[in-house]
């Protein structure tokens, strides 16, 4: 706990007076900086909005309320990423906290008591921890990262704002940041480009047409099979063209993502290694030929899958009209294809591919992700095939939280071609456009404004990273596992809960803002869950509609849940121990932000090849919800089970982004499911969503535009002017409400409000 104090504490004769004395707990990391708001509040709003701050070399933010130094809460500003050292601080305003790290990036906070209605909103929402535990707890008030930035390849040694500045020529607070190499930058501490843009995104409907399409994803590992195994057996002969229509014949996707895994055996040593060849061979081939055997044999498995989905896909096969190949692409065992109704096919551009390898520590592609984005009229969309890593461990889970992060922050795609609108209305920007028409390279903020390609992305965006898009889908054989033994998940699944096994899904918890996983050999205590004390380890069964005999089963079993206190109730043998799950929360995970669909299907992992037996083999590997297709779109809400509710129980989630007033992205789900296929030792699944995407009217977005400029020139200055006024006054009055008082008295002129103190003093 923090020490507070409402007077003087005793300090040494040789020591200047102390007022107070902030203690860390063993679960802080060291503080490197510290900085307060409290010098831009009245002394009114300090009780309730005035914080002290304290970066640590862990990446985390202490918080402390300033009225009476009570520790508050901690921010997790790591984004799941190791080694992150917050090395500067600095409050710019009562609400923007800017951050500055030892990797040279700046960030700035949001700490508002609501969102910021210009801030640009991008969709790091932050988790927030108990101060005393670091157990993630969910606030009501939720503080945003509104922008972040590589602002130098050095460390950020200090951060100074200037609000004297908007007094003289410069007209502009400004912040400078001191970086370690020696360099020193100066910031727009207003944000103002990045305001007025936002600002012209909340004009969206008044310049932007918006229309539904349907993007439907199918999944599978296929265990290495060819096509032509389902061609040669009767029950999967049309299993392509049930797959690909699971909407219903009647029902066309506009757009189709098929991933698949494991192409090839990667279980096979003798395979592995012709990838590994391939990877060798192909990127150094002598010229005129056409690659090594190996690579080609990897490459025909890679032509025959495209073939069949482009036979099912052809004009009559699934569906009445014929869908073309936007992109295909592959890596290792990893391969994914994006089809476009042929009616559509023009309306897509801008596609670019990136890939992440991050099998034997990113030197190998049997493990990773393969992004395809592309824009559809004036919306943006980025899929993501990944495999990542196997096994039922505590260890094999942080690797999956690791390859999600790298694979999020490790996916690069270019920057889109800009499409410059002129602002000759306002004299604006013509002799930049048309230099930065012909330099793809050069960006500048203003111009930024006039570039209707950047309205394609979201938050700040320019389309280089994954998280940039409008509608984002993270599908492929995820690999998350179930906290359970074999015996216990048979049980259940004996008994058709699903529900409760859900409880114990390691994947669930992390994409829902503040919950904590479940784990049976670590029991949760009022120490370390102090949001969720009263909550059972184990979830209440379904009470509605269910037999005495399924309860009295269900009731045994979760008394056999608690009791398991040991790694014991993991089946595969090789983990450690089962601790440390309940310490994964979603604040650090790097798809916190998405969303999944209620699982209503049994697990789709592991069956036995050519039949509907969960594994049989010697490790008797435990059922689990492998392959996985998550979402993050706008603003829309989704439906989506109730904790421990049935299928029919719902209630709404909260909004993926704070304001609706760009409708690009918002994502309503259709369908959810996997199909029966016994060719693999997975089974398929298939979503579908319902997606809306704008079309810009050029002329009307450009005038809005002007409109933006002339206002925030205007109006922004004025208001930046008077609260420096005040800022510079405090300095003598020693008070925000006096200094406000004076000014307001001789309306606004500086020198009168200078005379007026002077002469009562």
């Amino acid at each position: 706990m923090s020490v507070s104090s409402n007077g003087p504490l005793s300090t040494r004769p040789d020591q200047p007076l102390m007022v107070a004395h902030l203690n860390l707990t063993a679960h802080d990391a060291p503080i490197t900086c510290i900085a307060s708001n409290v010098s831009y509040l009245d002394e009114a709003r300090i009780d309730s909005r005035g914080y002290v701050f304290s970066g640590t070399d862990a990446g985390h933010i202490v918080v402390w309320k300033a009225s009476d130094y009570e520790r508050w809460r901690t921010i997790d500003m790591s984004n799941g990423e190791p080694d992150v050292r917050i090395t500067s601080l600095v409050c710019v305003s009562d609400r923007w906290l800017w951050v500055g790290f030892a990797s040279g990036k700046i960030a700035v906070l949001d700490i508002g008591p609501e969102p910021h209605p210009t801030a640009v909103q991008c969709p790091l929402t932050l988790g927030l921890q108990d101060g005393a535990s670091g157990a993630v707890q969910r606030r009501d008030t939720m503080w945003i990262v509104a922008k972040e930035w590589m602002a130098a390849e050095s460390a950020v040694t200090c951060l100074h704002a200037d609000w004297s500045s908007v007094l003289t020529d410069r007209q502009r607070v400004q912040v400078a940041s001191v970086h370690a190499n020696g360099s020193v930058y100066y910031w727009d501490g207003s944000l103002e480009v990045d305001c007025q843009y936002n600002e012209l995104r909340r004009r969206t409907p008044d310049f932007a047409h918006v229309r539904d399409i349907t993007v439907q994803i199918n999944s599978w590992n296929i265990d290495a099979i060819k096509p032509e195994v389902l061609e040669k057996t009767r029950e999967d002969q049309h299993f392509l063209r049930s797959w690909l229509g699971a909407l219903g014949g009647q029902q066309m996707p506009d757009i189709i993502v098929i991933g698949l895994q494991e192409v090839v055996d990667l279980e096979s040593k003798k395979m592995t290694a012709k990838s590994l060849w391939k990877n060798t061979t192909t990127k150094s081939k002598p010229k005129g030929k056409t690659g090594t055997k190996p690579a080609a044999d990897i490459s025909k498995r890679y032509g025959l899958w495209r073939s069949a989905l482009e036979k099912a896909l052809s004009r009559g096969a699934t569906f009445s009209t014929a869908y073309r190949a936007v992109e295909c692409q592959n890596m290792v065992g990893l391969f994914i294809c994006v089809f476009a109704r042929d009616d559509i096919y023009r309306s897509v551009r801008e596609v670019d591919v990136s890939h992440v390898k991050t099998g034997m520590g990113g030197l190998h592609g049997n493990k990773g992700g393969i992004g395809i984005r592309f824009v559809f009229e004036d919306t943006s969309f980025c899929f993501v095939n990944a495999h990542l890593a196997a096994g039922e461990s505590v260890r094999n889970n942080m690797a999956r939280i690791e390859h999600c992060a790298t694979i999020v922050k490790s996916l690069s795609f270019k920057r889109p071609m800009p499409e410059y609108q002129s602002l000759a209305a306002n004299g604006l920007l013509d002799q930049q456009l048309q230099s930065l028409n012909n330099n793809r390279q050069a960006v500048s903020p203003a111009a930024d404004l006039a570039n209707l390609t950047l309205d394609a992305y979201v938050d700040g965006g320019d389309g280089q990273k994954f998280l940039d898009h409008a509608a984002c889908f993270f599908s492929g054989d995820l690999n998350f596992r179930l906290g359970l033994s074999r015996q216990q998940v048979e049980r259940y699944l004996d008994v058709n809960d699903l529900d409760t096994l859900l409880q114990f899904d390691q994947l669930l918890p992390m994409i829902t803002l503040g919950a904590q996983p479940k784990s049976l050999s670590s029991q949760p205590s009022s120490s370390n869950l102090r949001s969720e004390s009263s909550t059972p380890i184990v979830a209440p069964s379904r009470v509605s509609n269910v037999a005495t005999p399924y309860e009295d089963s269900v009731s045994t079993l979760h008394n056999q849940a608690r009791s398991s206190q040991s790694s014991s109730a993991y089946s595969s043998g090789d983990e450690e121990d089962g601790e440390g799950l309940t310490s994964i929360g979603s604040a650090g995970f790097a798809l916190r932000t998405f969303r999944e669909m209620p699982i209503l299907f049994r697990p789709t992992y592991k069956y036995d090849p050519g039949t509907d037996t969960y594994d049989t083999s010697e490790k008797r590997r435990v059922p689990a919800w492998c392959d996985r297709v998550l979402f993050r779109g706008g603003s829309g809400q989704l439906q989506t089970r109730h904790q421990h509710g049935n299928a029919d129980s719902q209630q709404q989630m909260w909004p993926e982004r704070f304001g609706d007033y760009d409708l690009q992205g918002q994502i309503s789900p259709l369908i959810y499911q996997r199909l029966e296929t016994r060719q693999s030792d997975h089974r398929p699944i298939v979503a579908a969503f319902r997606v809306k995407t704008k079309t810009i009217d050029r002329e009307a977005r450009r005038l809005a535009s002007v409109d933006v400029r002339k206002r925030a020139d205007t109006k922004t200055l004025g208001e930046m002017s008077y609260f420096a006024k005040i800022l510079w006054l405090s300095r003598y009055t020693a008070s925000m409400g006096r200094a406000s008082e004076l000014l307001a008295a001789t309306s606004g002129d500086l020198s009168s409000a200078i005379h007026s103190f002077l002469s009562s003093q």
